[in-house]
């Protein structure tokens, strides 16, 4: 395997000082304090420069769930799940610019991230570091496929946090185009899932049941672009 060259990264303490708070209207950037981090962190962070997966899943505590035998239908390689729970877009676009670097041999990644934006980020903060994530994968691994997972709907019954979903998925809509695919995941799951009654596709109002995951794997079928 190639040897992978990282940006600069000297242990714990280093990456934690990066946790200063940004100014006003920048994006949060930066790992989080509570677990996973920073135990998580050395570890994952290192397996994933070691291994340099030919296919990955990148996002939240919905891609730590995802059953390894479902996600494995998505890829024509073995994936590497680099979820992490409780995770930001900003969070997760902090992993991507720590952990990876030229010369990987990435194909095919699937990014699901943006549910633990929405009490805090507008609409179109949120989109575009989910945006910021692709563009960062693509640098590092110009001939993959990114393929992006829209929000999905929440069953929290919070209209603010629907209209913010519904906002953010317009938006990345618009984002597909070469080597970048944006799949609505949102439909089938909230068709399938009135809001009046019970829903076996989750096990809470955020989390998927293995139901649920079986209805999203089948919505996205092969990543390839």
């Amino acid at each position: 395997m190639r040897s992978i060259r990282r940006t600069g990264w000297t242990g714990v303490a280093a990456l934690l000082a990066l946790l200063a708070a940004p100014a006003q209207g920048e994006t949060p950037i930066g790992p989080r304090t509570q677990p996973p981090y920073p135990d998580w962190l050395t570890t994952r962070m290192e397996t994933l420069r070691r291994q340099d997966p030919k296919a990955m899943l990148l996002g939240d505590s919905l891609v730590v769930g995802w059953p390894p035998d479902l996600a494995r239908r998505l890829f024509d390689a073995e994936p590497m799940n680099f979820g992490a729970g409780g995770d930001s877009t900003g969070n997760l676009l902090w992993r991507v610019r720590q952990s990876f670097g030229p010369g990987m041999s990435l194909e095919s990644a699937l990014v699901l991230v943006g549910t633990n934006d929405l009490p805090t980020r507008t609409a179109a903060e949120i989109a575009d570091t989910i945006a910021a994530i692709a563009t960062d994968v693509k640098r590092f691994a110009p001939g993959s496929c990114v393929t992006l997972l829209t929000l999905l709907p929440r069953r929290d019954g919070n209209a603010v946090f629907a209209e913010r979903i519904a906002d953010v998925n317009r938006r990345l809509a618009a984002l597909a185009g070469p080597g970048l695919r944006v799949v609505d995941v949102h439909g089938p799951l909230r068709d399938a899932c009135p809001a009046e009654s019970a829903c076996p596709l989750y096990k809470d109002p955020v989390h998927l049941s293995r139901a649920g995951y079986e209805r999203l794997t089948a919505a996205i079928g092969k990543t390839g672009c």
